[in-house]
């Protein structure tokens, strides 16, 4: 059996996600907010039970604590600067374990500011790792730490950085470590004047230190957000973040779904991301999802439900894809979930459909990869995610990096990550930063010469 994962999200962005995320894992196991697992009946067991016992197929032990009272508690461990999200999500789902909570005693935040979440990462290291070893000491077989945060704000991508680090030093090649990174909107729309250097700083410890990294684009999300408001005439959510956290959520579950729920195939991460990275360089990946309606539970409009096949072939349609596409995109690789589905022969339909219409690096095998996954408790219809490689991720970095050359060319708001305001300590923060960019550019360079036969001879 697969080994547990534990989960650390930080910040507001990485917690808001996180409390979608538990949600979701919560419903599809049948387990209450409160931590207690419901009575199962034996059509609802997936796969049946044996001699018609009550006994579920699933294992959510993987993802959830099971305590001395047979209650269920996320292996979750929670750290913002200020108590606000962390508090509503432990108002709203009790099962969450007040022991495996951060919070700054001084409430107040990290201003947006890389720095300041980095070094109050350093400072309280030890409380921090702590946390984090207690939550993974609880588990038999450690297989997996994964890390919900934003790039681009002060708490999730100051201190989600400074974690990759410590962790790294801790795990090493031992444990894998998958990130889940969201990108704030475009420039001009944020708050935010310094987030292309908190972008930058983070990138660089990402592309050091994770073994995956499944990004998420604000801009994107909002557009799937708006195909669901205009194909179903729905209300948008009361929360402005609720919808696309939603979204990420069903995502994120997706992928452990063959984990959770097993079957023959892909039944561990190192199975699922060694279909999807093929080189330590190309790891920073895409998902796309559908159908929009059902999944946030609007089905009014729907004249009939998609099958296995449709399915494939509508989610390689750029405009379900949760990071922004702006050019054409070549696949090094492709593993699309279908949630729930039962015909072989629509999937194989479906699979020799899509590779006839989907552009493959040459050097790679052009196959899309499918894993049935089995329907959770909670599950409706037949649903899709499709978590892929591919070169749209050097378009969007290369946007980031044009955004950074703005600031830094000009010097401005060096002084926010500076000690002092010397000519010095100046140039030791715009050497850094060259230093991150560098390494920003260098993924960019390698998902464009990857799209070339001779990648491989380069190699």
């Amino acid at each position: 059996m697969p080994g547990e994962t534990v989960t650390i999200q930080a910040g507001q962005c990485g917690n808001q996600v996180g409390f979608q995320y538990w949600n979701q894992l919560a419903q599809e196991h049948a387990i209450s907010i409160d931590g207690e697992r419901s009575v199962f009946s034996t059509q609802n067991v997936s796969n049946g039970a044996p001699n018609g016992q009550d006994k579920p197929n699933d294992h959510p032990e993987l993802f959830f604590h099971q305590t001395s009272n047979n209650r269920y508690t996320p292996r979750s461990v929670m750290i913002d600067l200020e108590p606000s999200v962390i508090t509503k999500c432990t108002n709203s789902m009790p099962m969450i374990n007040p022991r495996n909570l951060h919070v700054s005693e001084q409430g107040n935040g990290a201003g947006n500011n890389w720095l300041n979440g980095y070094s109050y990462g350093s400072q309280y290291e030890d409380d921090l790792l702590n946390l984090i070893d207690r939550e993974c000491d609880k588990c038999d077989n450690l297989n997996n730490l994964q890390l919900f945060h934003s790039v681009a704000g002060g708490t999730g991508a100051g201190i989600g950085s400074f974690l990759l680090e410590a962790l790294n030093d801790r795990y090493g090649s031992k444990k894998l470590m998958n990130t889940f990174l969201i990108f704030p909107s475009s420039e001009g729309t944020s708050d935010v004047v310094v987030q292309p250097y908190n972008t930058m700083l983070t990138l660089k410890r990402l592309i050091d230190f994770s073994d995956a990294t499944v990004v998420f684009d604000n801009d994107a999300l909002t557009g799937v957000e708006n195909m669901i408001v205009k194909n179903t005439g729905s209300d948008r959510a009361t929360s402005a973040f609720q919808g696309p956290n939603k979204l990420i959520a069903m995502a994120l579950a997706s992928i452990s779904n063959p984990i959770r729920f097993p079957g023959y195939m892909y039944s561990s991460y190192e199975l699922i991301l060694s279909t999807l990275v093929p080189t330590p360089d190309l790891k920073f990946l895409s998902a796309a999802i559908a159908p929009v309606s059902e999944i946030v539970g609007h089905n009014s409009t729907r004249l009939h439900a998609m099958n296995e096949y449709d399915l494939i072939l509508e989610l390689l349609d750029d405009k379900y894809k949760m990071n922004r596409v702006s050019e054409p995109v070549n696949y090094i690789a492709m593993l699309t979930y279908l949630i729930g589905s039962e015909s072989q022969h629509e999937i194989r339909k479906g699979i020799i459909k899509a590779q006839s219409r989907v552009q493959f690096v040459p050097w790679t095998s052009s196959s899309v990869h499918v894993v049935s996954g089995h329907k959770p408790y909670s599950a409706g219809s037949l649903t899709g995610v499709q978590i892929s490689n591919n070169s749209s991720i050097a378009s969007m970095f290369t946007k980031v990096v044009k955004q950074f050359d703005r600031l830094a060319q000009r010097g401005a708001y060096i002084n926010n990550y500076t000690e002092s305001n010397d000519a010095a300590e100046r140039a030791r923060v715009l050497e850094i930063f060259a230093e991150c960019k560098e390494s920003v550019i260098g993924v960019i360079d390698e998902y464009r010469a990857c799209q070339d036969l001779s990648y491989l001879d380069d190699a």
